[in-house]
């Protein structure tokens, strides 16, 4: 959390360029060390049928009004948001890694995620919490979109995280020693 401040003078800003050109499997190797929850994004097709991503890039932009942001790079997911302008966001539980996998297309057995029926957008049952999301701007940065959402329903449970650090899974115990 930040918290506004009286800052000191901004230093004088460089005039000319400056060339940044960080290493790519270094990058990838040193952002993998910033620990996230991980949650899926979901989407609905022009038949109505669900569709998910698994995400890691969701944060909140502003709480009043109250509004989020995702990352996407092109794809179905990406498709149908910008064509729908609606998403949702479930944040996952430490006992929903099966749900993370099957979002990302790995599926090894039958099974099938269930669904809330929301107001505007499904999510998933038994997150954490979930977000219906209406965007209001999009921005691109590269070879991703930035999502920005008002959110317009939100709910959320007891229950501990589901976390990804180093690009493992992790289960945290919250409250224990």
């Amino acid at each position: 959390m930040t918290r506004a401040a009286e800052a000191p003078p901004a230093p004088e800003v460089l005039s000319a360029p400056v060339e940044v050109a960080a290493d790519s499997t270094q990058f990838r190797n040193s952002v993998a060390l910033f620990a996230t929850g991980i949650a899926v994004v979901t989407m609905q097709d022009g038949e109505g049928s669900v569709h998910g991503a698994t995400i890691n890039s969701f944060t909140s932009i502003s709480l009043d009004p109250p509004t989020v942001m995702i990352s996407l790079k092109p794809g179905y997911a990406h498709e149908l948001i910008s064509k729908s302008g609606w998403y949702g966001v479930s944040v996952l539980s430490k006992t929903q890694q099966e749900h993370s996998r099957y979002f990302c297309g790995t599926r090894d057995s039958d099974w099938h995620p269930q669904f809330v029926a929301g107001e505007n957008v499904p999510t998933l049952f038994g997150s954490l919490a979930r977000f219906e999301c209406k965007v209001i701007d999009t921005i691109t940065v590269n070879d991703h979109t930035l999502f920005l959402a008002r959110v317009a329903r939100c709910e959320s449970e007891d229950g501990s995280p589901l976390m990804f650090f180093a690009s493992t899974y992790h289960q945290p115990a919250l409250g224990e020693s």
